[in-house]
């Protein structure tokens, strides 16, 4: 089963830089899988690799943006990770010796690590934030980072791994960035029912925006079409600030009827980690 996971992820990284030299060379209500499943229903998330590459690009190449767009969008690189049961310490241990190489390539900006605050699953959160699709695949074609993402797996219980492009339309709060409590929304679209979401999204933002305890708003679409189809983050100086948010009556309303927008979504609060240092 290793070796078939790692083999289906190997596919899926060739697949993605494949793509990209191709084009320079001319130019939520659990979004984890469940524990029945098994890291094969995880790593489905990420791809579905079992088709083969050309699937694979398939499936990027339905996104609603092009790949001349890509080069100028921000991207997110997501891992959503839960902890080996009772090994916690070993996979911080872990991920403080591969850290180095995962910062050391220009291509990323940052990277930041966060815990469930609740407790729940995914236990953790780990974000790569890049300039463009192009810049997220080179980082991810640099074998010491291909790597570490190949060993992720027999460091954690059960990992799946997303790329986000950044929406530039539904939000303008975006104060200092990387604050150290984070509330996630992992949205699925409902079928056929993405430019109605929109128009739901367009019309709540200014409530969404407006309190105080909210520094910065920011959403993604994923890149390969897959679920969860939208990564939202709200970001907070505590999580005080984040109750506090979240207790307003037009922010309760909001995440009342959310579910009835979405075929599935998944609210999720972290907070930072000192894991990873980044200029």
């Amino acid at each position: 089963m290793q070796f078939k996971l790692r083999s289906m992820f190997l596919v899926a990284l060739i697949a993605l830089v494949a793509l990209v030299g191709c084009e320079v060379g001319r130019d939520m209500m659990d979004m984890m899988p469940s524990t029945d499943t098994g890291m094969t229903d995880a790593m489905e998330m990420v791809s579905s690799t079992d088709t083969g590459v050309e699937d694979m690009m398939d499936m990027m190449s339905s996104t609603d943006t092009d790949m001349e767009d890509m080069k100028a969008v921000p991207v997110k690189l997501v891992w959503l990770v839960n902890y080996p049961v009772g090994r916690k310490a070993d996979y911080l241990a872990w991920i403080a010796a591969v850290a180095p190489t995962l910062l050391a390539p220009e291509e990323v900006n940052r990277i930041a690590s966060y815990d469930n605050a609740r407790g729940e699953n995914p236990h953790r959160l780990v974000e790569f934030e890049f300039d463009s699709y192009v810049d997220a695949a080179t980082y991810l074609s640099r074998p010491g980072v291909a790597a570490v993402f190949e060993a992720l797996p027999d460091h954690s219980s059960e990992v799946s791994t997303h790329v986000f492009a950044q929406r530039s339309a539904d939000y303008s709060k975006d104060e200092n960035p990387s604050r150290t409590v984070k509330l996630v929304y992992l949205v699925d679209y409902p079928l056929g029912g993405k430019d109605a979401y929109l128009e739901y999204i367009a019309s709540v933002a200014p409530s969404l925006q407006a309190p105080e305890e909210v520094k910065r708003i920011a959403s993604y679409d994923n890149l390969h079409g897959a679920s969860p189809n939208r990564f939202v983050e709200f970001e907070f100086e505590s999580v005080e600030e984040a109750h506090t948010y979240l207790e307003r009556e037009e922010i309760h309303a909001v995440s009342i009827e959310l579910p009835n927008r979405s075929s599935r979504v998944s609210q999720l609060l972290f907070e930072q980690r000192p894991d990873y240092v980044s200029e």
